[in-house]
Parts: structure tokens; C-alpha cells; sequence
């Protein structure tokens, strides 16, 4: 495990996990490598939205805007590297763990607030978060990177009514 000062979000960031002790804040998951920082997952967040181009302030109210997902909003951090992160639980807990939304490859329940999370290269973490949530969470993902990181146009726009007797021959 190595302490870095600043940290820079990329391709083969998997997790930014909450740490408990009294100088290192963030546990920052790699698929080569494990970090500590005194920097907050708040603070690491901030800065590399500004870094790839705009503020995580300016990056939430696209999504809002686009989804109406206002609670445990993910985080799309870069269009062009297709980097989308989400929270296990809102921001202001001090359980809130980020997880990488490319780098899951399939989610277990343990058991009704824990889950095992395998990444792409095999690594295994536990959240702790119900299965329901967390699956939650991946789909507004994946609706975030099919609105922002592909040229697929969607539209929401559908209705449902009751259901209709099948007309009689």
C-alpha cells in the first residue's frame, strides 16, 4: 500500500473506499495497485472533475437535468475516457464508498445489507449496501453512460395505460 498526496482518477481506478484512520482518509482501489491519501473522496472527486473539464457542481445538474436522479448521484468524471462513478450511500455518510462503473464485472448479496463486488481483473470487495441498492446504483450508471458516452440517442418519452381487453374476432 503506498500514501500519494494528490490522486488522478483513470482508467484502472476501481474503487475510492472511506478509511478510518486518523491522517489517511481515502483507500484508493487500483487494478495493479492499493493507495492512501489524506485527501477526502470529496476533495479527490472535486478536483478531477475539474481536471477533465467541469465542476462536479456543473456535472451533477447535467445529470439531474437529464435523469431526475437527485439521490446518490453518479458521478460522470470524463466523457471522453467514459469514467462514471457512483455512491453506495449519500455523499454526507461516512460509509460512502465510490465505486468505478466500467470496472464491475458482477455483484452477490452476502446477506441483506452486504454485497461482493468482482471487478473485471478479479478483485473482490465487499460494500456495505443491499444487493436492491446496489444494482440501483449500476443501472443509473449505465443510463448516465448511454446518455453522455455514446452517440445512441435515447428518449424517455412513453406512456402506459391500464390494460386493454384483447379485441374479439
Amino acid at each position: 500500500m503506498d500514501i500519494i498526496t494528490e490522486y488522478k482518477i483513470n482508467p484502472q481506478t476501481i474503487a475510492m473506499l472511506p478509511n478510518f484512520h486518523p491522517i489517511y482518509q481515502t483507500k484508493i482501489i487500483e487494478e495493479e495497485s492499493i493507495y492512501v491519501t489524506e485527501e477526502r473522496i470529496d476533495s479527490i472527486l472535486n478536483r478531477n472533475c475539474l481536471d477533465y473539464g467541469a465542476s462536479i457542481t456543473g456535472r451533477r445538474e447535467a445529470i439531474i437535468h437529464k435523469t431526475n436522479y437527485v439521490q446518490k448521484t453518479p458521478i460522470l468524471i470524463s466523457e471522453t475516457l467514459k469514467l462514471i462513478i457512483f455512491p453506495t450511500h449519500s455523499p454526507e455518510n461516512m460509509n460512502c464508498a465510490w465505486f468505478m462503473y466500467h470496472q464491475i464485472k458482477r455483484v452477490t448479496p452476502i446477506d441483506k445489507n452486504r454485497c461482493e463486488i468482482v471487478m473485471h481483473n478479479t478483485t473482490k470487495l465487499e460494500a456495505q449496501v443491499s444487493y436492491q441498492a446496489l444494482l440501483q446504483q449500476i443501472h443509473k450508471s449505465a443510463v448516465i453512460f448511454s446518455l453522455f458516452c455514446t452517440e445512441q440517442t435515447i428518449n424517455f418519452s412513453f406512456e402506459v395505460k391500464g390494460r386493454n381487453k384483447m379485441p374479439t374476432r
